[in-house]
């Protein structure tokens, strides 16, 4: 595996709903809540410098803050414990649509867990927009 500072895990989805609802499920507690299993107790604040938090079963305690906050254009979410550093999604329209590209970087913060954890964020965000898209697309 590469020096864990240097990985970045970046994915696009494509889903058939407006960017500003993409962007708002995005800070929807209780939709965040029921899509990203099996994180637990998902605190959220909307907003630049909003607090998030919850609790991840295989790292433990997560806490950071809502970075940019831009309305169908660009979400940051800044964690500072038990968590990749940095997760932004860009939203673009596209096709009637949006397209979210979904970019994950600062594992080299991560001490003590799986080698394989990129792939293993990577598996957990394609199921977990999936579940959004689930949610959307309806």
């Amino acid at each position: 595996m590469a020096d864990r500072r240097s990985i970045i895990v970046e994915q696009t989805y494509v889903i058939a709903a407006q960017p500003e609802a993409v962007f708002d499920a995005l800070v929807d507690e209780d939709l965040l809540s029921e899509c990203l299993a099996p994180l637990q107790r998902l605190r959220l604040t909307p907003g630049s410098g909003g607090r998030i938090g919850f609790r991840d079963p295989e790292l433990g305690p997560a806490i950071g803050r809502i970075g940019e906050h831009d309305r169908g254009v660009r979400l940051t979410w800044r964690m500072v414990q038990n968590w990749p550093g940095v997760l932004s999604f860009d939203f673009f329209r596209e096709d009637g649509g949006c397209r979210v590209d979904v970019i994950q970087s600062g594992f080299g913060a991560l001490r003590g867990v799986r080698q394989d954890i990129d792939q293993v964020f990577a598996a957990r965000w394609e199921a977990w927009m999936n579940a959004i898209k689930d949610r959307l697309e309806v």
